[in-house]
């Protein structure tokens, strides 16, 4: 797994979502699938890719709009106020997409393989991760923990700001318009969000290398060990830093017949600690929350392999498993990233192979063909 994460990265460097780098790593890792699955494909999507994280400028400017409009007229700063946070909460926050309609659609790359099992299926089982990266979070390089502090400052802020400014239509005591000043004075916190990335791509190495890695490694075991009743897809997301758009479009564009199938995704992402592995019960920025059954099954794969694991809501960011359940669409998500506090590597420059525990995939690995194994035979 190690071996094909360092490929990727030698070959193709950072892949930002929609770029040559990531189709040609997509393109490059479908042939590496070939060998062993049935039948492989690669699909083309279209989205407005950027229209996750440059809303946040948008969101910014009005925010200072607002200050500006509360010294003008109440009225109208309450209504775009509190229009502001709606959007911001809907569009940005739990990732539905609200404002795509304001930015050009681009093109990422999905790569689907399947191994056919030797007798009826029965169903299909999804093990999937995403091959893009992200431009780096410079203030999380730069200030470490202090700035992801402020990242989460500025999305609280944001929000609770268009809310005072609605009630203050309202509310007409003078102690209230004391917030105005609060509020005035908070607002350098945004650059973390108006200025977010830096100009470079990061490797990506275990965001999220690491869950393609273990797709084809999947890949590689079950071409030998056929399974008698589950169809077994590998799947690599393209664009899951730019919203969760490859699961997003995948899952739209198949639902019916993933429902059909009886589809299940088992998403990986960020294996990185052997000490840190986590399921993700729940995802708190899109309001999943993922179904006990499977949750269960899960945790009995890694109590029967002897590995240890954390049950965790995960509170930074979305995981593909979430558009899934969003759609409809059964999943969960396992992580190896310490979710308590901002990992140094994750979105940041340090996020090279050297960072990553070879003991948390090769864990993850024996987890995971338990796992694989007891769905078939259940």
């Amino acid at each position: 797994m190690l071996s094909y994460i360092n490929d990727i990265i030698t070959r193709f460097g950072g892949r930002y979502f929609g770029s040559e780098q990531e189709k040609q790593a997509q393109l490059y890792t479908a042939d590496i699938l070939r060998k062993y699955c049935d039948k492989v494909g690669v699909e083309e999507f279209q989205c407005a890719l950027e229209g996750h994280f440059q809303s946040l400028k948008i969101f910014c400017l009005v925010y200072v709009l607002v200050l500006v409009l509360m010294r003008v007229d109440v009225r109208i700063a309450g209504i775009v106020g509190i229009l502001n946070t709606i959007l911001f909460l809907g569009h940005f926050v739990t990732y539905r997409h609200w404002l795509d309609f304001l930015f050009p659609k681009k093109t990422s790359w999905n790569v689907i393989g399947d191994i056919e099992p030797t007798g009826e299926v029965h169903d299909t089982l999804i093990v999937a991760g995403h091959i893009d990266s992200v431009k780096e979070f410079k203030w999380w390089y730069r200030l470490k923990h202090t700035g992801a502090i402020l990242s989460v400052l500025a999305g609280f802020v944001l929000p609770i700001f268009g809310l005072y400014a609605f009630f203050a239509i309202f509310i007409h005591a003078a102690w209230y318009t004391y917030g105005w000043w609060f509020f005035a004075l908070l607002t350098p916190v945004l650059i973390v969000f108006f200025d977010m990335h830096g100009p470079d791509v990061v490797n990506g190495a275990s965001d999220n290398l690491t869950g393609v890695a273990m797709a084809v490694e999947m890949a590689k075991v079950f071409s030998e060990d056929k399974l008698k009743h589950t169809r077994l897809r590998l799947i690599s997301f393209g664009a899951e830093e730019a919203g969760l758009r490859g699961a997003w479009a995948y899952g739209k564009r198949h639902k019916e017949q993933l429902l059909k199938e009886k589809a299940f995704l088992f998403n990986i992402d960020t294996i990185k600690d052997v000490e840190h592995l986590t399921i993700g019960t729940s995802e708190v920025n899109t309001l999943v929350f993922y179904q006990q059954k499977y949750i269960d099954m899960v945790e009995q794969a890694f109590i029967a392999t002897g590995v240890a694991v954390k049950k965790l809501p995960l509170s930074v960011g979305a995981s593909d498993g979430s558009a899934f359940h969003i759609l409809g669409l059964p999943a969960i998500c396992v992580i190896g990233m310490d979710s308590g506090k901002l990992d140094p590597a994750y979105h940041t420059r340090l996020d090279v192979i050297e960072c990553i525990n070879p003991q948390a995939l090769e864990a993850l690995k024996k987890v995971l063909i338990r796992f694989v194994k007891t769905w078939d035979d259940k």
